[in-house]
């Protein structure tokens, strides 16, 4: 029998097949490019749809802010259409050239967005070395920020430059939330100091801690407050070198791979911002924001770092006392319309900023927002019923005699901002941008323990 009587001949199921698998494997890229490269990972390898877990992480933390963007983003905003894309353009080129070098330095991208960039340098990964890549990073993220020095757009000429913070320390890294949307939250101490570094560090300055100048080698630096430092030269780290793999190896194209991409599309997915459109999963790069009216709500909720301490090396109980306050604010959130659109660090505490208004406009945000914040009150106390229990159970006493253990405190503002997607095609993130965002973040600071 000759061969060619015997091969198969593809079939519409079989074309049908390969048209799918190659429609999930660009959705299955397009969702890894909003989500931490660890995640990720441990999702491809074992897909699990709303795990809450915790791990404890040995490294460095790099923690960048960004000035300038409230001026260029006020005076282009009375350009309308033409001055949302400029800005898209600008922030665009800018978070493009931040992830690169932060990569180029073995750095892993947690956050970005708003006015901040995260980054973690994972001592299990780069060894000892890590405090020598983050500070290196940080000082090339300010070398870069030279080609922002003098941008010349349509509404004349502006300046966008960095305050860095590095620390080095022990980290935790919770999942929580449930299957509608899972957050990443890296918080203790460690984390609480590289946000006073970065308080501390003046535009264009890298500031690091004791701690981390302990870890380096020939370094510069000259004191600051409080027990940090101003780095101003390093011999340059060389990050370890990794071929990068592709996110999915295409196989078969069969049912069996089917349903496995399928499977981890679900587990990736309550990483996105909930009910995020589909269009910004499908969006080219380049694609600009707009201008639109949102009202940002900020909640600082504190002190998880004293239950951290409680109970040591227990992460598996750690992240259910995270979870129980997370898990309560954001069905609050939820059910009044907004999303949850980062949880990031804080000198004191986490602070948590949810969105009324985008990506999905509603007519009464600023309504949506207040009495969501109001009802974030009743879901405090619930959490600490729950969390007093968890630490009972877990080291046999409560913190600071059966008080209450979570505290929050909450700011609001509305305002016309820029919202859109930011960064490139590896790495990006829906967020809002502008003084309005800024002004909410303050009224936050300033209120007291419990107010809105």
């Amino acid at each position: 029998m000759n061969e060619a009587a015997t091969a198969h001949t593809p079939t519409a199921g079989d074309q049908s097949d390969a048209a799918k698998s190659v429609r999930l494997r660009a959705e299955l890229q397009a969702l890894a490019s909003y989500i931490p490269t660890p995640i990720v990972r441990q999702q491809l390898a074992s897909p699990r749809i709303g795990h809450v877990d915790g791990m404890f992480l040995d490294g460095s933390v790099l923690f960048a802010d960004l000035s300038g963007f409230t001026a260029l983003s006020e005076t282009l905003s009375a350009l309308g259409k033409q001055g949302a894309e400029e800005i898209s353009e600008i922030i665009n080129r800018l978070f493009g050239a931040l992830l690169g070098e932060i990569t180029r330095y073995g750095g892993q991208v947690l956050k970005f967005g708003g006015d901040a960039l995260t980054a973690f340098f994972d001592g299990a990964v780069l060894g000892t070395s890590h405090a020598a890549l983050a500070s290196g990073a940080a000082l090339a993220l300010q070398q870069r920020m030279h080609e922002f020095d003098a941008l010349a757009t349509r509404a004349g000429v502006f300046r966008l430059r960095l305050r860095i913070g590095v620390h080095s320390g022990r980290v935790f890294a919770a999942q929580v939330g449930d299957a509608e949307h899972i957050e990443l939250i890296v918080t203790g101490r460690t984390i609480n100091r590289v946000a006073l570094a970065q308080e501390i560090a003046e535009s264009g300055e890298v500031v690091i801690s004791e701690a981390t100048l302990g870890l380096l080698a020939g370094a510069a630096a000259s004191p600051r407050q409080g027990g940090f430092h101003l780095l101003e030269r390093l011999p340059e780290a060389v990050a370890p070198m990794y071929a990068s793999a592709p996110i999915w190896t295409p196989g078969a194209g069969d049912q069996a791979e089917l349903a496995a991409l399928e499977a981890r599309i679900a587990a990736l997915r309550p990483y996105l911002p909930r009910q995020l459109p589909r269009r910004f999963l499908e969006q080219a790069e380049g694609a600009s924001g707009e201008f639109r009216s949102v009202s940002v709500l900020f909640v600082n909720f504190f002190p998880f770092s004293a239950a951290l301490d409680l109970l040591g090396d227990d992460t598996a109980t750690a992240a259910q006392v995270l979870n129980a306050y997370y898990l309560r604010a954001q069905q609050v959130i939820h059910r009044y319309g907004g999303i949850v659109n980062k949880v990031d660090m804080s000198t004191y505490g986490d602070k948590l900023m949810a969105l009324f208004g985008a990506p999905t406009a509603h007519e009464n945000s600023p309504e949506l927002a207040v009495r969501a914040a109001l009802e974030l009150r009743g879901a405090l106390e619930q959490a600490n019923q729950e969390i007093d229990a968890l630490l009972r159970t877990a080291s046999q006493r409560s913190i600071a005699g059966g008080d209450r253990v979570m505290h929050q405190r909450i700011g609001i503002n509305t305002g016309v901002m820029f919202a859109g997607m930011v960064g490139s095609q590896q790495r990006r993130e829906y967020t809002v941008m502008g003084q309005h965002v800024n002004l909410a973040a303050r009224l936050m600071a300033a209120a007291d323990d419990g107010a809105v």
